[in-house]
């Protein structure tokens, strides 16, 4: 599922002009990185949180 979603938005993205675009790139970048610093670590999937600490290797 995320593999088709992944390939549906580089599509999305192939086939529209960056000069049209409502919020530049640059902002969204700025936007999700204020966000992730704003985000307490235990909740960001790193090697540090999500499955990283909730999955159990040996349940795998």
């Amino acid at each position: 599922m995320g593999a088709i979603k992944a390939i549906n938005a580089a599509e999305l993205a192939m086939e529209t002009d960056a000069k049209n675009a409502k919020v530049p790139l640059d902002k969204v970048i700025d936007t999700m990185w204020q966000t992730a610093k704003d985000m307490n670590s235990k909740y960001k999937e790193t090697s540090e949180g999500g499955l990283a600490v909730a999955v159990n290797m040996a349940d795998c």
